[in-house]
């Protein structure tokens, strides 16, 4: 008899008296792997599993440590180009999601009306057989569709290819806290619908709008490092960061210098910039001749509009401070200048981003050390072509308007304007029913769908409202791979696999469910999804990799790579990024695009009313993000750095608005809107404009487990509803609140 077995069996014997694996107690057979390791695993002694962290899209690269079989702890994988060797806050607590109490265990079914939150446990086989029958009785392929968050890697590719073998499904896509205007200014001005790399550890000068490079945008551990590196990396030299925005935010706390610029008038100071540059002829002459398009009616357009003291006007920033921070732009370059957040959300936000693109051309930070690259895809073998549905495109135009009819569709065009024909809907990584106010009427198109099921790992404000639910694995229990974006300027893919024999509870992740179902819908949807699993799936398109014979693994079989990719944490390329290939801009005559059509910063400033006289500015919060980390005791439990807040929210007033209508700190204030209100106590902060109240995203959840739920407020709900001609998620900046003291 093998020792584990041996120890199971004395376990039984020891609590139930003479007892046979058959007929052992419910439950057993998930203590026993806690209480008796695996038979690889030595007592007392650690191992490292190399995974994925999953809580922000910075794509890091994690090692996990385990003792006797249970996870203890993680931290960053040294090896891994994003994270090497370091970890965020967020990063730190996800052991915590895989002992969460919690955690959904088993497939649940909706007993009663939707929203009243009664569920009954079902077997997966009954949960598959459900969903089988749901989607196979669709009367038409575009009567299903699929919301998810942005996903990356081929869980992505796996759910726009589900999506395609269906025949045409629809795509819905929603991120509160994404970069698809950023993305969307990348398209017009360089031809790629993509997120650069930033060189900010050869850069000497950066200048960030809103963008809260250090505690949540992106990518907070590479961004976080790149600055240090930019700041004491190099003995001798310090480079310069400056922040623009109307709130002190930890990476404003941490810059050289603030410029407390109003909300909303972020595209107007990039180009003010810009036309200093322009003006004293500071600008890369080389790329704008040799390399660009427009530049004649661009400078034209900065020098008409955009004087120094025509954006002091308009931005509250001194005509003086913008001359002279655009002249030290060029006098101590390599300048990058980035923009996310608050300040590429709203009516502005695709003026801010395409503004910040020019302006980084303008600095010549394409194709140069210090400035900005787009990583080279790795080169994954491609998965087996779909059987032809339609005529092919017979050309180039017909082409790229099937890419962009393939495209997931934002969320708030579908509000917008919803279809009728939508009866079943998959609901993964999104949460529109927390992260959208309630005027945005997602509860109105959840109404209008007969079925809807949902992928989590956590019941949520979302979950709620479907009628069945399908538990997902964590990170550490399932396969996954990720292409993380913005990277470092080399072809960089992550890789993970199961810490353990077998999940802790009875989940599967959502790829594998798709490709279960699809064995189930016929044979059409069967050739399609032909593996048996996606770690099958990931082995076909990682074998391209194998075959390259490059890179950070290279092996002698494919089985050998796959083994030792899941070891490492990944594949990357080694190649530096001073050795990478020039940028290659995708425009249809492959130069740089100086559009100015998007540049519609007038009209577009927020206002205050005499009724509510303080402009809202929501910014993600440095423990939770947009909310999804607040199910987890150790961040509600950290302390924000600027505010010392801990298990609720604060509404952050400035020392002028304080005084002038009577509030000191501690004060219990309704913070309210034209979409609802809210009630938080009053922080007192230097680090505001006048005009501006400010509160953290995360907090405010009604059903997010026993650590979220009724715990502080949620600043989301206050906004108003997002008009889908921005393009962007949400206008997190603008929306008009007042404030009323509650009397003790």
């Amino acid at each position: 008899m093998k020792r584990r077995e041996f120890l199971k069996s004395s376990v039984v014997v020891g609590t139930a008296g003479v007892l046979l694996d058959a007929c052992t107690p419910p439950g057993s057979e998930q203590i026993i792997p806690i209480l008796i390791p695996e038979e690889q695993f030595i007592p007392g002694v650690e191992e490292f599993h190399a995974t994925l962290c999953t809580e922000c899209p910075g794509g890091c690269g994690l090692l996990s440590r385990k003792i006797d079989g249970r996870l203890v702890k993680v931290e960053g994988n040294p090896a891994h180009p994003i994270s090497q060797g370091g970890s965020c806050a967020r990063g730190q607590a996800l052991p915590q999601v895989m002992y969460h109490p919690d955690r959904l265990a088993s497939p649940l079914v909706r007993e009663g009306a939707r929203g009243e939150g009664r569920w009954t446990e079902i077997s997966w086989d009954d949960a598959l057989e459900r969903l089988a029958t749901e989607l196979s009785s669709l009367d038409g392929p575009t009567s299903l569709a699929f919301l998810t968050g942005q996903l990356r890697g081929h869980r992505a590719t796996l759910v726009e290819r589900f999506a395609a073998a269906f025949g045409g499904a629809h795509r819905w896509a929603h991120e509160p806290f994404g970069d698809s205007t950023v993305r969307r200014a990348h398209a017009l001005a360089v031809g790629r619908d993509a997120l650069p790399a930033h060189d900010l550890e050869h850069a000497n000068y950066v200048v960030t709008f809103g963008a809260a490079l250090v505690e949540a945008s992106r990518s907070p551990v590479r961004f976080g490092r790149g600055l240090g590196h930019l700041r004491r990396g190099r003995p001798g030299q310090r480079g310069k960061l400056v922040a623009v925005g109307p709130h002190l935010s930890v990476t404003a706390a941490r810059a050289d210098e603030w410029l407390p610029a109003r909300p909303g008038s972020d595209a107007a100071l990039a180009l003010g910039f810009a036309h200093v540059l322009v003006r004293d002829g500071r600008h890369d002459e080389r790329f704008v001749t040799d390399r660009a398009t427009g530049f004649d009616a661009f400078r034209e357009r900065l020098l008409s509009d955009y004087s120094p003291e025509t954006v002091a006007g308009a931005t509250g920033v001194a005509a003086e401070q913008i001359e002279r921070v655009a002249h030290e732009m060029a006098d101590y370059g390599p300048t990058l200048a980035v923009a996310g957040d608050a300040a590429v959300a709203g009516s502005t936000g695709l003026a801010t981003a395409l503004a910040v693109t020019h302006l980084n051309a303008l600095l010549g930070a394409f194709d140069r050390e210090g400035g900005v690259r787009f990583d080279p895809p790795p080169p994954f073998a491609p998965w087996p072509e779909l059987p032809v549905l339609a005529a092919p495109p017979e050309s180039e135009t017909e082409a790229d308007a099937a890419a962009a009819a393939a495209a997931p569709r934002p969320l708030v065009e579908v509000l917008a304007d919803p279809p009728a024909d939508v009866s079943a809907l998959l609901v993964s990584g999104a949460n529109p029913f927390y992260t959208l106010p309630a005027a945005a009427g997602v509860a109105d198109l959840f109404a209008g769908v007969p079925f809807v099921a949902a992928f989590a790992s956590f019941a949520d404000e979302t979950t709620r409202w479907a009628d069945l639910i399908l538990p997902e694995p964590t990170t550490f229990e399932r396969f996954d791979d990720d292409v993380p974006a913005p990277g470092v300027g080399r072809a960089v893919a992550s890789l993970s696999g199961p810490v353990f024999v077998r999940p802790l509870h009875d989940t599967r992740s959502m790829p594998d469910v798709l490709l279960q179902v699809g064995q189930r819908l016929g044979d059409d949807m069967s050739a399609a999804l032909p593996w048996d699993s996606y770690e099958d799936a990931l082995q076909d398109a990682w074998a391209g990799l194998h075959d390259a014979q490059r890179g950070s693994v290279v092996e002698s079989t494919a089985g050998r790579f796959w083994r030792s990719a899941i070891e490492s944490g990944g594949w990357w390329d080694a190649a530096a990024l001073e050795d990478a290939a020039p940028v290659e801009f995708g425009t249809p005559d492959g130069r740089y695009q100086f559009d100015i059509a998007a540049l519609t910063t007038g009209g577009g400033l927020a206002a205050t009313t005499t009724d509510r006289p303080f402009l809202l500015h929501v910014y993600p919060s440095l423990a939770f993000g947009d909310g999804r980390s607040a199910h987890l005791p150790f961040l509600q439990e950290l302390a924000d750095p600027m505010t010392g807040v801990r298990w609720g929210s604060v509404v952050e007033v400035s020392h002028a608005a304080a005084e002038e209508h009577g509030l000191v700190d501690g004060d219990a204030v309704v913070v309210a809107s034209a979409q609802g209100e809210l009630q938080a106590r009053v922080r007192v902060v230097p680090g505001l404009r006048p005009e501006v109240v400010a509160i953290a995203a995360g907090q405010g959840h009604t059903d997010y487990g026993r650590y979220a739920t009724d715990r502080g407020a949620n600043p989301l709900a206050l906004l108003a509803p997002p008009d889908p001609a921005d393009g962007a998620e949400l206008a997190l900046v603008g929306t008009a609140v007042s404030l009323r003291k509650i009397d003790a």
